[in-house]
């Protein structure tokens, strides 16, 4: 019971802080475009089409919440989860769409570089990082792969709000605007980093792929260890998001009765639960003394 109220409680806090992030985020997102068109900077409008992917971010992840917490039926046995995970994947691309669209306009600005209004540039960075430094504070620590999904977004707006400033420091020490454009592209380097294992992550999850922090050997051996398991084979895992994990697989025993089965899933259970954070299993029982009467049979 306690656990379930923490989880509850971690939900609220969860989807509290991505509603404050959402407000927050737009907040910037008007105050950099105003900014941008006024002081004529690419960086900060390139910021400032970030921070709308990252509303439009924020908001598919919110509403994935939301829509995950429906219950399982009988035609989505799993729930909703997996909505999580083709959130974070359209937020990935997303950030990818968005990068060549800067970094076009960055390579002709390099070319002939604008004249670009330094201090108004410098000041709606300067609030801008504020912000954004509050929001990543928010939404860090997350292992929800959706939530990560809109960290990163967060994280990526802190960075380009450092490399705003940083330009508007150059542009006002040295009268050069050819800073503007080349921290265009630094954003968006760090924004296809982001997106880019964001990506990997998600398909990972979609290609039902073994989770990257279980090692199947050590599954092995740890429900092997379990008294009256001879041995665990024919072993299927997946993610159903990034915080649910399955197991399904056959279990061999010895000679035994079905009923006496309901405490090895218990200890398997316990097990997997404990070291490998799976909570969805299936097993198949199968017994040495029905493989050795099987064989006999064909034989005779």
């Amino acid at each position: 019971m306690n656990g379930h109220v923490n989880h509850d409680h971690d939900s609220d806090r969860t989807e509290g802080n991505l509603r404050y992030a959402i407000y927050a985020t737009f907040s910037i997102f008007i105050l950099e475009v105003a900014g941008g068109l006024y002081a004529n900077s690419l960086a900060l409008l390139s910021d400032a089409a970030h921070m709308f992917m990252d509303v439009f971010a924020l908001v598919l992840t919110y509403a994935a919440i939301q829509i995950a917490k429906r219950p399982s039926n009988h035609r989505v046995t799993f729930g909703y989860h997996r909505l999580e995970i083709f959130s974070a994947l359209i937020n990935g691309l997303t950030l990818i769409i968005i990068s060549g669209f800067i970094a076009r306009e960055a390579y002709f600005r390099l070319l002939e570089p604008p004249e670009v209004r330094g201090t108004e540039m410098l000041v709606v960075a300067s609030m801008g990082l504020m912000v954004n430094l509050w929001v990543t504070t928010r939404l860090h620590g997350h292992h929800d792969l959706n939530v990560r999904g809109a960290y990163m977004h967060a994280l990526g707006d802190t960075l380009s709000s450092i490399a705003v400033i940083a330009g508007a420091l150059i542009i006002l020490f040295t009268g050069s605007s050819i800073a503007d454009p080349v921290l265009s592209f630094v954003i968006v380097a760090v924004i296809l980093f982001g997106s880019a294992r964001l990506i990997t992550d998600s398909l990972h999850i979609l290609m039902e792929s073994a989770p990257k922090h279980i090692d199947i050997n050590e599954l092995v051996e740890s429900v092997n260890s379990i008294e009256g398991i001879v041995d665990i084979h024919d072993i299927h895992l997946w993610s159903v998001c990034s915080n649910v994990h399955a197991l399904s697989a056959h279990v061999l025993v010895g000679e035994m009765y079905i009923c006496e089965t309901v405490s090895l899933i218990d200890a398997i259970n316990k097990v997997v639960a404990e070291k490998f954070n799976i909570s969805q299993t299936t097993y198949q029982f199968e017994s040495i003394e029905c493989g050795r009467l099987l064989i006999h049979g064909v034989e005779h």
